[in-house]
């Protein structure tokens, strides 16, 4: 191949290792939006064919899952009447402080455990014990010895979304390998900058998987706990509506529970971004 060959091969074989310099304006809209994109779409065909099966395909008893446009309506009526968000903000208080203290404590101590082996063989029995344990099974003893406000709620949370995070950040320091360890040193870093330059980026992508994980972990937790004679929450309200057989109220909760979902989701998929700016420098 003569040089001016290879001098035109060169560009475009490159092309494909710069997604963001060299694409069209739609495709990085879709880079920067595909996760939304995919899940909007198919909540919007989940939605028709539910619409399609409650008022035409009628498998299932149209009384007991209502048809989505019904469901909405009693959304809406109870959102404006302010029921809704009553509970959902006593709920989201519960869930933002149980996994701000999950957090708080797991990170620090996954990083210590994953740096130290003293500090990991001293707790980390202690640590898998609790892990394997149904803590769930604890929950009447819990509400007996705390009663039925925000304690026992905020505590469970707080334990589900702690081993969720921990493990992880333990694996990330853990899995570093010795080699860019090796590297660091040998350009003259100190063990601080080391570690701040390379354990903790590195480690990053196992904390950020440890907290979406600790995310949905917490908000199952939450609905749990509310289920057993909370006297609000959205969980409480939701029971309370099938008591009644208010069906479509019932399900007007748990649609807002789904929508709460998608965006604590994007929110941690928003911080993602900002703590890992590298991650999408491979997408083709």
């Amino acid at each position: 191949m003569t040089e001016i060959a290879k001098s035109a091969s060169l560009p475009l074989a490159m092309e494909k290792f710069l997604p963001m310099e060299k694409t069209s304006l739609g495709r990085r809209f879709w880079l920067a939006n595909r996760t939304m994109i995919l899940v909007f779409s198919g909540l919007v065909f989940f939605f028709i064919f539910w619409e399609i099966e409650a008022t035409t395909l009628k498998w299932v008893e149209p009384y007991f899952i209502p048809p989505i446009s019904k469901i909405m309506r009693a959304a809406w009526v109870n959102i404006v009447s302010g029921e809704i968000p009553m509970e959902l903000v006593w709920s989201l208080q519960n869930f933002v402080v149980g996994y701000s203290i999950a957090a708080a404590i797991a990170i620090p101590l996954g990083l210590a455990m994953g740096s130290f082996p003293v500090v990991n063989r001293l707790l980390s029995p202690y640590v898998w014990i609790m892990y394997s344990m149904p803590r769930i099974a604890f929950l009447p003893i819990v509400i007996i010895a705390m009663g039925f406000g925000r304690g026992p709620k905020v505590l469970f949370i707080a334990l589900a979304s702690f081993f969720q995070i921990v493990i992880p950040t333990i694996a990330g320091v853990l899995t570093v390998s010795p080699s860019l360890l090796k590297v660091g040193r040998l350009f003259g870093g100190s063990r601080l900058q080391v570690y701040r330059k390379i354990v903790l980026p590195y480690a990053m992508n196992f904390i950020v998987t440890g907290m979406r994980l600790a995310a949905r972990t917490g908000m199952m937790v939450m609905y749990s706990t509310e289920m057993y004679g909370s006297p609000r929450g959205i969980a409480s309200y939701v029971v309370k509506q099938a008591e009644f057989f208010h069906f479509d109220g019932a399900f007007a909760g748990l649609l807002v529970l789904i929508v709460l979902a998608l965006t604590l989701t994007s929110v941690i998929d928003i911080a993602d971004t900002r703590l890992r700016p590298w991650k999408g420098a491979v997408a083709f």
